[in-house]
């Protein structure tokens, strides 16, 4: 098998174990309010947007912290990480609950 096949592969198998969810997201000056998806795979996490797409490989994420403006309002996840040419701060803001959000990123390996 050739190596281009093998990574054909492995992103179909990735794409298989892909998991989505939907929200708001902020990603340094820049700001998404509809139709944003996180997409969660065992290497990288992808935030689309209609306009953009922001990437954090696993080896690149350092750590996830909870956000909100004045304690209770939009709350979000905080993906500390150190992915180059990707702004700080990353805030994903999930259209779910916030802790069953993060249950559910626990689950999937990512915390």
């Amino acid at each position: 098998m050739t190596a281009s096949r093998r990574s054909l592969m492995q992103e179909s198998n990735e794409a298989d174990d892909a998991v989505e969810f939907g929200g708001s997201m902020r990603a340094g000056h820049f700001t998404a309010q509809l139709f944003v998806k996180l997409v969660v795979t065992r290497t990288k996490l992808v935030l689309r947007t209609s306009l953009h797409t922001f990437q954090i490989d696993r080896e690149n994420l350092r750590g996830l912290g909870d956000t909100a403006i004045f304690g209770i309002f939009k709350r979000g996840i905080r993906f500390h990480h150190c992915q180059p040419n990707l702004a700080q701060p990353v805030v994903f803001y999930p259209s779910m609950d916030r802790e069953a959000f993060r249950q559910r990123l626990r689950e999937l390996g990512w915390e």
